[in-house]
């Protein structure tokens, strides 16, 4: 029995402050589509340890921006030109010669952008998941998955900030993308914030980040009148933790309404990634230093050891009703059959706010 895979590999480096290239005509560009046939009932299909699999959702990520370049001091090596871009999702598993990841069962991790592909666990960062134990079998790569994961630790462990702690000033940006939406309604509804300032794009965003939780405020940074509307939300206030994931000039201004000794978690920096805005701190001497400021950045790698500790509180948190899991709000997008191709530009969605909540790309239908 043969199929068709279907893959994107990658073809050029692109460079962390620009777009990467989508013109396929150009040598240049950044990823070659490809297609081929494959013999699943070749008995020398699979090695031992090996699993086939077919790429069920794809997580769409800004991290994965530095995976398609050859940074050499970035958390992860570069991927090889020619090999399928690097991304993260889940998986159901056709085939196997693995007894801990069975025939039918699913797992999540890096699948990277193809139809199918076939992976040895032990050598690759993958995690078998149990569809029961979820609504749906996409909250793993909301609720349960790096979103959730990342909104937790930056909340529970980088602000430095003890639920206890009552009547904190929060800012948090790109409050209505994958890893803000979810931060929002945990401090809201965790930490008894004074204030959430979320800053998002557009009038419905801005209503859709007021919904997550009490005492958010939103702030449309496409308004004209945005820096007005910033102060006048925070009134007389100062900052005292700031989760920012934009960077540029948002970072910058906001920097200046921080409180002495703040804290700044600097998550991503979105706005500078594909060049045209810039992401130079100017206001760098006189906030953080005159304000005396820290500023933590961190990658989720680095925690991925206590995952199993992190999701049990997050359990935890839901059962006893503090979290309420219909708020972590997804965007899922179709690139099932033909559509296959499209999936570098549903990518791009990231960098013009395509989405509200995790942005998901499904790439098989679910049976």
């Amino acid at each position: 029995m043969s199929i068709t895979v279907k893959k994107y590999l990658l073809n050029q480096y692109a460079t962390f402050d620009s777009s990467v290239n989508l013109n396929y005509e150009s040598p240049d560009a950044t990823f070659k589509f490809e297609q081929s046939t494959l013999d699943i009932s070749n008995p020398n299909l699979l090695q031992d340890d090996e699993i086939f699999y077919e790429t069920i959702y794809l997580s769409n990520d800004p991290a994965q921006k530095g995976w398609f370049t050859a940074a050499k001091d970035s958390y992860l090596p570069p991927t090889p030109l020619g090999q399928p871009a690097p991304a993260h999702g889940i998986a159901k598993i056709l085939k196997s010669k693995n007894a801990q990841f069975p025939e039918g069962s699913y797992f999540m991790g890096k699948v990277n952008w193809v139809t199918h592909g076939i992976v040895n666990p032990a050598k690759s960062m993958v995690f078998p998941v149990d569809p029961t134990q979820v609504q749906k079998l996409s909250h793993f790569l909301s609720v349960f998955g790096s979103t959730g994961m990342t909104a937790y630790v930056a909340a529970f462990k980088y602000s430095e900030v003890k639920p206890e702690d009552e009547g904190k000033v929060w800012l948090i940006t790109g409050a209505a993308g994958a890893v803000g939406a979810a931060l929002v309604h945990i401090v809201a509804n965790c930490f008894k914030p004074k204030l959430i300032l979320a800053v998002a794009g557009g009038p419905d965003k801005v209503e859709f980040v007021e919904s997550l939780g009490p005492n958010v405020k939103g702030v449309d940074y496409k308004s004209a009148s945005y820096d007005e509307d910033f102060s006048k939300a925070l009134g007389g206030d100062k900052i005292d933790v700031f989760v920012d994931q934009v960077g540029g000039e948002i970072l910058n201004k906001a920097s200046l309404h921080m409180q002495t000794f703040g804290k700044i978690v600097q998550v991503g920096a979105i706005s500078g990634y594909n060049g045209g805005v810039s992401s130079y701190f100017t206001n760098y001497a006189v906030a953080v230093i005159t304000k005396r400021l820290r500023i933590q950045g961190f990658v989720l790698v680095d925690d991925l050891k206590d995952m199993k500790k992190i999701v049990g509180h997050m359990i935890e948190l839901f059962q006893t009703g503090k979290l309420d899991v219909s708020k972590f709000s997804e965007t899922i997008v179709d690139a099932t059959g033909e559509k296959f191709t499209e999936i570098p530009e549903l990518w791009g969605g990231l960098f013009t706010g395509a989405n509200k909540g995790k942005y998901i790309t499904q790439v098989a239908k679910l049976e």
